[in-house]
């Protein structure tokens, strides 16, 4: 703990593992992770640490970059989303809505108006949420904001609902979503 500011060089790299495949949660704050699924054993010989160094070393005294680019965080961004970790209000969301494609017809709702849709379809998973907190998950999810005099509206895509006859175990046709 200290009780004052100071510049430090970056000089640590941590390396860990979980048995969980969902565990980022912060999207502004994934760029400092690579998450890697392990797919076969890991090779555990041990490195020519000498060589390394002298490799890094070389690197750093003519200058080349130790730090990672915009687009190079962007892409371990984007490589990451298979690793976040959804809360169920987004799964609630992603069970009524979706965003729309390029083009695509869509409607334009408040972060209230999806909020009470998924209250009155989810009420125990929205228990403990409300409108404020549907806008943040509606930026994290990526929906098109839009800033009107009446507040900002979100363009998404409603998803149909197919009910399934119990009597005949067929599905009966497509309703859209209340």
């Amino acid at each position: 703990y200290r009780a004052y500011y100071s510049t430090l060089p970056r000089i640590a790299s941590f390396i860990g593992t979980s048995n969980e495949k969902s565990l980022l949660t912060d999207v502004s704050g994934s760029r400092r992770f690579l998450c890697i699924e392990v797919e076969k054993p890991i090779d555990c010989s041990t490195p020519e640490y000498g060589q390394l160094y002298a490799q890094l070393k070389w690197e750093l005294e003519n200058g080349k970059r130790y730090w990672l680019s915009k687009e190079e965080e962007e892409e371990i961004q984007l490589h990451n989303k298979a690793f976040y970790r959804h809360s169920p209000e987004e799964e609630a969301f992603y069970k009524v809505f979706r965003l729309p494609k390029e083009g695509e017809e869509c409607i334009k709702l408040t972060a209230t108006d999806v909020f009470n849709v998924l209250h009155k379809r989810f009420p125990a998973v929205m228990k403990g949420s409300n409108a404020k907190c549907m806008g943040r998950i509606l930026r994290r999810v990526g929906a098109q904001r839009t800033r009107t005099e009446y507040g900002s509206t979100y363009r998404l895509t409603r998803l149909a609902k197919v009910n399934s006859n119990s009597s005949t175990g067929k599905q009966s046709e497509i309703q859209q979503v209340a």
